[in-house]
């Protein structure tokens, strides 16, 4: 009789291209069988039915195609919450958690705050900060995407209902009123990342692809800011690694009197660029 570790290492071998086989294996055998990944260890003796080893299998002709776990569970854990996912939006990376910590932090003692999240896609900024910082702050999430804005605002009625505002558009084009802070996680990548991605293959390109130096939409936003940003407003950018050292320095010469440092991951690596204006 077979037992779920063994699935579970058949899964993992067939896995191979993923950056994490073992995890998508448990996730995947787990979902199958309606267990938690807890649960899941914890079975690890137990027999499996040919039934469920036959809808492991249809799962891992999914994976196989490139298609993200996120997309097949249909939800990601972000900060310790679940968020619904779909084809529509990226699903919500480890690294982005840093971003909202550091805004949470930076608005612990500026109640009347008002935050922007530019390209929400699944909501996860905008719900992070919502959920972390002083219940007077006022977010507002905006996404050039009706598809990725329906699934922000499933997420936000879940998590955080009346918290978060939303509005179809591009960038901060017609938004009038000042604002404090600005969070972004802007398509970054050039189109040589993407193609041929195994990891990125079934993720929206309009979520992904910054032009052919992945700076585009991050140029187009750092542009804004003068005109946007508060007297001390401020700002943070998730960029690519190998971007901080261009996004400096177009927001130093777009904001020369703005702060600007440069934060790195849990790898080392430069993650996101803040801006925190000074008069």
């Amino acid at each position: 009789m077979t037992t779920i570790a063994e699935t579970v290492r058949v899964a993992q071998r067939r896995l191979t291209e993923s950056s994490t086989p073992r995890l998508d294996a448990e996730l995947l055998v787990g979902h199958a069988l309606g267990l938690s990944r807890t649960q899941l260890l914890a079975s690890l003796r137990d027999p499996i039915s040919d039934e469920t080893i036959g809808a492991v299998d249809r799962l891992l002709l999914r994976r196989e195609g490139g298609e993200p776990v996120a997309y097949i569970l249909g939800h990601k854990e972000f900060l310790g919450r679940d968020f619904i996912v779909t084809p529509a939006v990226l699903t919500p990376r480890p690294e982005t958690e840093l971003l909202v910590e550091w805004a949470v932090n930076w608005l612990a003692n500026r109640p009347n705050a008002r935050v922007v999240d530019v390209g929400t896609g699944s909501g996860a900024i905008a719900i992070g900060v919502a959920l972390g910082a002083p219940e007077s702050i006022s977010v507002t999430a905006i996404d050039v995407s009706d598809a990725a804005l329906s699934v922000a605002q499933e997420n936000a009625n879940r998590l955080c209902p009346g918290r978060v505002q939303f509005r179809l558009g591009d960038l901060l084009n017609g938004f009038d009123e000042p604002v404090d802070l600005v969070l972004a996680n802007l398509p970054y990548l050039r189109p040589d990342q993407i193609d041929g991605n195994y990891d990125l293959v079934a993720e929206p390109r309009l979520a992904l692809d910054g032009g052919l130096e992945g700076l585009e939409l991050i140029d187009r936003l750092i542009l804004q800011l003068p005109g946007a940003l508060s007297e001390h407003g401020a700002v943070a950018l998730e960029v690519d690694p190998s971007q901080s050292g261009s996004v400096v320095e177009l927001m130093a010469a777009a904001c020369p009197r703005a702060t600007i440092a440069v934060h790195r991951d849990l790898a080392g690596l430069d993650r996101f660029v803040t801006g925190i204006s000074r008069h």
